[in-house]
């Protein structure tokens, strides 16, 4: 072989051996990046808000919400989301099992959200309604599906960005619903 070309072939094999390092890189951080535990306003009270409801907007809801029951979630979704139409099924599931949750429409189309809950069903006792996103931004989201726990004080016990599924609901929030 010439030298020329033993050359050529240790570049590409470089070449290659660098597209494969980086493609690992890049597969790893995809599974890593499924789901997140954050600890941004965990401890803190939900902020102050009065947003329609996603059906009704003539009807306001406010912080007052997480009063009703001692614990709450609080699940931000969008109809756009796709990851969140695949998390609904697991949502209605709680919701059988008794768990409030009380979703937050983000940056969306009402009429696009509410056909996804008429077609679907809602898992929601109510769907707040944020077409800015100025909630979530005071939450501290930073991409749907995010899901809080809250208290009956209003506080911020634990949150959770990513789809839930039973796996991700026993490490995450099973413990607090425990007796």
């Amino acid at each position: 072989m010439k030298t020329g070309s033993k050359k050529t072939i240790a570049k590409i094999g470089l070449a290659v051996s660098v597209c494969i390092g980086i493609f690992i890189v890049l597969l790893s951080g995809l599974e890593t990046k499924g789901s997140s535990t954050s600890i941004a306003m965990v401890g803190e009270s939900v902020p102050a808000f009065e947003l329609p409801e996603v059906m009704d907007t003539s009807v306001l809801l406010n912080e007052a919400l997480f009063q009703q029951q001692p614990l709450t979630l609080l699940n931000v979704w969008a109809a756009w989301c796709g990851i969140c139409k695949t998390e609904h099924h697991f949502l209605h599931q709680l919701k059988e099992q008794g768990i409030t949750i009380i979703g937050l429409d983000y940056r969306d189309d009402r009429i696009a959200a509410k056909q996804v809950l008429e077609q679907t069903g809602s898992p929601y006792q109510a769907v707040i309604f944020d077409p800015r996103g100025s909630l979530a931004m005071d939450l501290g989201v930073f991409g749907t599906p995010t899901t809080f726990l809250i208290d009956q004080n209003g506080v911020i016990l634990h949150r959770f960005t990513g789809a839930l599924d039973e796996k991700k609901w026993q490490r995450e929030f099973s413990h607090f619903f425990k007796e």
